[in-house]
């Protein structure tokens, strides 16, 4: 058992660890989320430095720690996107982000059905699952690749939909497979509480959190960020009570926050002093998010089970991951004028295909069955072998992305 002196050194450790990979990483304009993976996996089914068994408190709080990840990211990735940029977007993003999500989906699923044997409701799940890309990676990623506006928001609103869609429709045929309800009617319901129940639960707390900051702006102004992330947890809490989804309503909060000086219908002078407590909150926010984010890789890393890991299991995961890139290799045609022609558009091109990191939703997913009692053979290992792979492929990805289009990203 890790003592309280050994658990604060290891802390600090992976803080200036994650600082110092963030800085090398950064000047070599590659990712840091692979060594940080491998970090978590040195600590903990390696080494045994910490105690990853199933009956461990690192297993037992993962539902909290990738909850609060969720929370702090996703709303801090809404900060970074402008409603000019989304307008912009919007109708191709979407059409690129629902083709890559059905189609690698279904051919996941098509994977888990004929090679591993599993009935048709755990090959959907686990399919679509694994079947978009995370957005925890997304402020490594920006901070290697210099991208235009359009693309960067493209991959945000691919990302955050993803980690929604991702997480929904497998929950939903988990709820079938829970409850053995197989009714439209079911299915039908559980979207709409989860999608529409989601958005407008983060619009009424982006205005109220608004007037709080305009009303108390005298005593709150030098707090403005500390009562946000407290908002942003009351939020999260709220959305998953209401069985709702607090990672897109976190989402909507910190759009919202960002952009209340473009919506037209809010008097200019009402929002005015609020603005230099949004821009305090930016600033700060970010340094939130490079602390979870280090330690959610690390995290990740850590839950990893090497005994299951078997050579055919490696080569599935292999197969599976280059499926993804062959598929998001073809959906980027779709895009058209998100990335015009000229002289970013075979960088911005590369980037969006080799983006297949996987991350929070396959990991909380991959735990499910568990819960009530049911055993699916290698489901966690396979799921956990495909968030380290997939970022594995996109760490090696950016390396070769900075070698061959080091001229645009300098």
């Amino acid at each position: 058992m890790i003592d309280v002196s050994t658990l604060f050194m290891l802390i600090a450790g992976i803080v200036f660890l994650g600082y110092i990979l963030n800085a090398l990483f950064y000047k070599l304009k590659i990712s840091n989320i692979l060594p940080l993976l491998l970090i978590g996996l040195a600590i903990g089914p390696m080494l045994h430095l910490v105690d990853t068994s199933p009956s461990s408190i690192v297993v037992q709080v993962s539902p909290f720690v990738t909850a609060l990840a969720i929370a702090f990211v996703l709303f801090d990735v809404g900060m970074g996107i402008r409603f000019s940029s989304l307008r912009n977007i919007l109708l191709q993003a979407s059409k690129f982000t629902i083709l890559t999500s059905m189609i690698t989906g279904i051919a996941m699923t098509l994977v888990f059905y004929y090679v591993e044997g599993w009935s048709t409701l755990f090959s959907l799940m686990a399919g679509f699952a694994i079947s978009g890309t995370s957005s925890v990676t997304l402020p490594s990623l920006f901070k290697v690749a210099k991208v235009t506006e359009d693309t960067k928001t493209t991959l945000a609103y691919q990302s955050v939909f993803n980690d929604v869609f991702s997480l929904v429709i497998p929950l939903i045929f988990f709820n079938i497979i829970a409850t053995g309800q197989y009714t439209a009617t079911f299915v039908a319901g559980e979207l709409a509480g989860f999608v529409i129940g989601s958005l407008v639960l983060g619009i009424l707390f982006a205005a109220f959190w608004v007037f709080i900051l305009k009303k108390f702006r005298r005593y709150s102004s030098e707090y403005s960020w500390m009562l946000t992330l407290t908002m942003v947890l009351a939020i999260y809490g709220t959305s998953e009570y209401l069985h709702f989804n607090g990672a897109l309503s976190t989402f909507i909060f910190g759009i919202l926050l960002a952009n209340i000086s473009d919506m037209k219908f809010l008097v200019k002078s009402y929002v005015k002093p609020v603005l230099s407590d949004v821009s305090h909150i930016k600033v700060y926010q970010k340094e939130i998010t490079f602390f979870v984010s280090t330690f959610f890789f690390v995290y990740i890393g850590m839950l990893f089970d090497l005994q299951g890991l078997q050579y055919v299991i490696v080569a599935l995961v292999v197969a599976m991951c280059v499926i993804m890139l062959l598929i998001r290799y073809f959906t980027t045609l779709t895009l058209g004028r998100i990335i015009p022609n000229g002289k970013h558009e075979k960088s911005n091109k590369s980037l969006i295909r080799l983006y297949v990191a996987q991350g929070l939703a396959p990991a909380i997913i991959a735990t499910l069955p568990a819960t009530i009692g049911i055993a699916v053979p290698n489901f966690i290992d396979i799921v956990f072998l495909v968030i380290l792979i997939s970022n594995g492929i996109l760490s090696l990805g950016l390396y070769r992305y900075a070698k061959l289009y080091a001229e645009e990203i300098k």
